[in-house]
């Protein structure tokens, strides 16, 4: 195995391995790569940490407006959080974010500035919906001011 110093290093030499045939792509970091297979042991995160797990956000305050940049959040609502605003202008498409209600009593969801609010399966505007105690709701940013909802709510 050949080995090469690197450009700037200090001490020691780095192995090079050969390419498998067709895996010839180099990726800068920053850039954006699609469909590339990706092995990993251990934890792969973002910004926002773990893939593969939800940030959690414990609310206990209302009314609770949700910022720009939750896309990948989960909301658990605690003590005094019984109304939660989702405003058009802090999303993005393809944004997703998860809604628990931890009360006993039912939770108020608002929407401001969408074109469509709806409940999946009734595409009926919503400008709030009810989220039941203990229930739980995704909602998707489907389209530019379209967003749905789904779980247990009316």
């Amino acid at each position: 195995m050949s080995k090469l110093r690197l450009s700037g290093a200090t001490s020691g030499y780095e192995e090079i391995k050969t390419a498998d045939t067709g895996d010839n792509n180099t990726y800068q970091v920053g850039s954006t790569v699609t469909a590339v297979d990706v092995t990993a042991s251990g934890t792969i995160q973002d910004a926002q940490g773990n893939v593969r797990a939800l940030q959690v956000t414990i609310v206990n305050s209302t009314p609770y407006t949700v910022a720009s940049g939750s896309s990948g959040k989960y909301f658990g609502l605690g003590t005094g959080s019984s109304v939660v605003t989702i405003n058009n202008s802090n999303f993005a498409v393809g944004d997703i974010i998860t809604i628990y209600n931890r009360l006993g009593t039912d939770a108020t969801i608002n929407f401001s500035g969408f074109t469509l609010a709806h409940i999946a399966g009734d595409g009926t505007n919503k400008t709030s919906v009810t989220l039941v105690a203990y229930g739980l709701c995704t909602l998707i940013y489907d389209r530019s001011g379209h967003i749905i909802i789904n779980g247990n709510v009316s």
